[in-house]
């Protein structure tokens, strides 16, 4: 099976990154630190963005469904919301 970039997601901690998936076409969901949480990570791009994996705003924990259910039930060209009720 071949896949396209958009079928990519990136986990990236700085802009540096973030800038290259996206010129690359991927979907990326950031994870922040202290001294990078006042970055505009969603003015760059970015799909999504979370100051920890381990744990959400709502304090549930992060899964690969929460990241990848909604591409799997609407599909990749649908080009569905990343964390969708989720991402800070």
């Amino acid at each position: 099976m071949l896949f396209r970039s958009r079928q990519c997601v990136v986990v990236e901690d700085a802009a540096v990154g973030l800038r290259a998936a996206k010129a690359a076409g991927m979907r990326t969901l950031v994870t922040y630190t202290a001294s990078t949480a006042r970055e505009d990570f969603y003015g760059l791009g970015a799909d999504a963005k979370l100051s920890d994996l381990c744990a959400t705003k709502d304090g549930k924990a992060l899964t690969l469904d929460a990241i990848f259910g909604p591409i799997e039930k609407l599909g990749w060209e649908s080009e569905p919301e990343l964390l969708r009720g989720i991402k800070d």
